[in-house]
């Protein structure tokens, strides 16, 4: 369809659709109006801790911006921070509503239609409440082709109540309204408790409370804190001169595959293999050596090293055995979770 039939069309074939156009036009500066009434309100609720409607100080502050901004004719600021408040909260449908509408003022329609695609992404029932708008989106964009198909269904539905009108008018008001508490609203004096502090029956030893003893330091937590380096290698194969014992391990040869912290070593990384943690240093009863003991060939393992200098030609892991963990999920979300807790807190 060339560009020449879709303006016919546009302007012959849409204009009940184009009503429908102007009236939404119409209604959110009008919506802009009203809010804008109370604005010295909306600017408390800017200046106060309030969770607000979406349950996070800092996503309220910003969509509070970004309706200020609304207000104000400054559809850039607008467009910015309703970027900023869907990166804090991509699921949030009110967002790229948004997004939409300070786009679609800026006639960014590129914008325009990332706004209405991660909409119909994440509720598919949008698309066909939103003919016009993502029909008048393809328009601009020059996609005749598939503007014609759309707008024309949309003839269908330009009778019926505008989407979205009533989402952006829902999205400033929630952006603007203040919790405040009710006027008169007398609230009883209650004494706090008083805090009593537990009594012990006995007393800590030092292996309690020793990060060096105590069982407390065999955590994921501990490893990835304290270990200079953590890596995520496969296991090889290992090596050995003379009988290998409890106390005389041998050296398992591993490859690294991913680095998660800590220098870029040799991706050759030979493990002093210890078949104990170092809280517990016992040879235990009928303990004795197999190749069963190894790890299986190509098996990936979690490996946290403490000094990630090679002593006798060997790097030592976090708590002996215990610095060894199986590079399952389960151990992996739990390490990822504690590297996105703890992001520049280590290096």
């Amino acid at each position: 369809m060339s560009k020449t039939g879709a303006v016919s069309m546009m302007s012959k074939s849409t204009s009940r659709i184009l009503k429908g156009f102007y009236r939404r036009a119409l209604v959110v500066p009008i919506a802009l109006t009203l809010l804008g009434s109370v604005g010295t309100p909306g600017q408390a609720a800017m200046d106060a801790d309030d969770v607000g409607f979406y349950g996070s100080v800092m996503v309220q502050r910003v969509v509070q911006a970004a309706a200020s901004s609304m207000r104000k004719g400054d559809f850039g600021a607008a467009q910015g921070d309703y970027k900023k408040a869907i990166g804090m909260d991509p699921q949030q449908e009110d967002f790229y509503f948004g997004l939409y509408e300070s786009s679609h003022k800026l006639q960014q329609w590129d914008q325009v239609a990332l706004a209405l695609e991660e909409l119909f992404d994440r509720n598919p029932k949008l698309k066909d409440s939103m003919l016009i708008e993502y029909g008048e989106c393809l328009f601009h964009l020059n996609r005749y082709d598939e503007a014609e198909v759309i707008l024309k269904k949309a003839l269908t539905k330009v009778a019926e109540p505008s989407l979205m009108e009533s989402r952006l008018h829902r999205l400033l008001e929630k952006s603007t309204i203040v919790h405040k508490p009710e006027v008169g609203t007398i609230v009883a004096y209650k004494e706090p408790e008083k805090f009593v502090r537990p009594e012990r029956t006995e007393k800590l030893a030092v292996e309690e409370v020793d990060d060096q003893k105590s069982e407390r330091a065999l955590t994921y937590l501990n490893a990835f804190m304290k270990c200079e380096g953590v890596y995520i290698a496969e296991y090889k194969g290992y090596e050995h001169e003379g009988d290998v014992t409890f106390f005389r391990p041998p050296q398992a040869n591993f490859k690294i595959v991913e680095y998660l912290k800590g220098p870029p070593l040799s991706r050759t990384l030979p493990i002093k293999y210890v078949f104990h943690s170092e809280l517990g240093r016992e040879k235990p009863k009928d303990w004795k050596w197999s190749e069963s003991l190894m790890p299986a060939k190509g098996s990936k393992w979690i490996i946290f090293i403490d000094n990630c200098v090679p002593i006798a030609g060997m790097f030592e892991t976090f708590h002996g055995s215990f610095g060894r963990q199986e590079c399952n999920e389960k151990n992996l979300d739990e390490l990822h979770r504690i590297i996105q807790e703890h992001q520049g807190q280590t290096k």
